[in-house]
């Protein structure tokens, strides 16, 4: 409860801006953890090449599930297009593969630039509470001169606590969010070469067929 109490006259002392900074604080932890979480998962139990032209050669789903983002679109692809080997179509199977992995492509990113448009807003807010504890600083100044330390000491400490709590919800989301971002980056490298990987091995397979 005493945690709870300072928290309570920390928010009182830094003012109403103090309840908007901290929703986003909240907000922003909740898309760090989710993406976080969806991270573990996809990196658990990568997808191999190998396996993969292994299932398209045998014409079978993946045996347990895999949650990594190569194996999602193998899995879409397999159950929505491929027809088998001796079903081929060349260029029409490559681009259907190709819908599967931009399927995936565009959910890698998901929560990503949310979670840096609230770390950017958090120390603009702060900075909005530091322009409101200083307006508030003055107006003491101009009605009781500089003789009312008290009051003018509320409303420093109103834009000192603004700019600090800003500023401590923005750095570790930055932090958090630039580093998910070039782990996705290097996912969305790998399924690339995972894409090309699987469409050289459907159009030697088609040429075999055709031919």
């Amino acid at each position: 409860m005493e945690i709870f109490s300072a928290f309570w006259r920390l928010v009182e002392t830094g003012g109403p801006l103090m309840i908007p900074i901290g929703l986003i604080s909240l907000w922003m932890w909740i898309l760090i953890v989710l993406k976080a979480e969806w991270l573990f998962r996809a990196n658990r139990r990568p997808l191999l090449v190998g396996e993969a032209l292994r299932c398209l050669q045998e014409e079978k789903p993946l045996g347990e599930p895999v949650y990594c983002p190569r194996a999602q679109a193998l899995r879409f692809f397999l159950e929505h297009y491929y027809r088998g080997k001796r079903l081929l179509s060349g260029e029409a199977d490559q681009l259907f593969f190709q819908v599967a992995v931009r399927r995936q492509v565009e959910g890698l990113y998901r929560h990503i630039p949310a979670i840096m448009v609230l770390a950017a807003a958090a120390p603009l807010l702060g900075l909005l509470g530091t322009v409101t504890g200083m307006v508030e600083t003055f107006r003491v100044i101009g009605i009781y001169g500089t003789g009312n330390a008290q009051a003018m000491a509320s409303g420093i400490k109103e834009a000192l606590i603004t700019t600090q709590a800003g500023l401590l919800v923005a750095i570790p989301g930055v932090l958090a969010g630039q580093a998910m971002r070039r782990r996705i980056r290097t996912m969305h490298q790998n399924i690339l070469v995972f894409q090309q990987a699987v469409s050289q091995w459907l159009e030697k397979e088609w040429q075999k067929c055709s031919g």
